[in-house]
């Protein structure tokens, strides 16, 4: 970089012209230290990040990334890190189903869910336990049935069906068994 970078100011600077490698790695040790607002610091170069990097590379990125979003949710309850969390879950989903991890797919599409719930979303949060329930029978994952059963169940109780919320709670626990 030239001067005038520079002279923008260290901070900036730095976030803009570090490597992508020096990204990376201080995306790894803020991640490891478990410092979701120095993670988010990076976000901006996430693209770069992820651009020709191996799907289960690209798919850890994502997840870091994530996972730095879930943390400032549960300590700010920012709509705007749950949205986050829900963008960079459903780009994972995509990314699972190509590389048939549908464990972590269906797990993926629990957590998109539970934003979705927190939001006010119920209808979308619906379709995506739906499709966690649907992975976890179709291949054999009892526990991602058992929450997205769980979460089924929780937003039929809201709504008042509590006869379909107990029979979806009695399906997680044959699930869960």
């Amino acid at each position: 970089c030239g001067a005038a970078c520079q002279n923008a100011g260290w901070k900036g600077h730095k976030q803009t012209c570090a490597s992508v490698q020096d990204v990376a790695a201080n995306v790894n040790v803020a991640h490891t230290a478990g410092d979701w607002r120095e993670v988010l610091k990076w976000e901006g170069r996430m693209e770069e990040l992820v651009a020709d990097q191996a799907d289960d590379v690209c798919e850890q990125l994502l997840q870091t990334f994530g996972r730095a979003h879930e943390r400032g949710y549960s300590s700010t309850a920012s709509k705007d890190h749950a949205l986050s969390v829900i963008r960079l879950e459903e780009r994972r989903v995509e990314l699972l189903g190509r590389m048939e991890r549908f464990r972590d797919q269906g797990e993926a599409s629990c957590n998109i869910a539970q934003h979705k719930h927190s939001l006010g979303e119920r209808k979308e949060a619906a379709t995506h336990y739906e499709s966690a329930r649907d992975l976890g029978a179709k291949h054999g994952f009892f526990l991602v049935e058992c929450q997205a059963c769980l979460g089924l169940g929780n937003l039929a109780k809201v709504e008042g069906r509590l006869e379909e919320g107990l029979d979806l709670y009695r399906n997680a626990l044959a699930a869960s068994g």
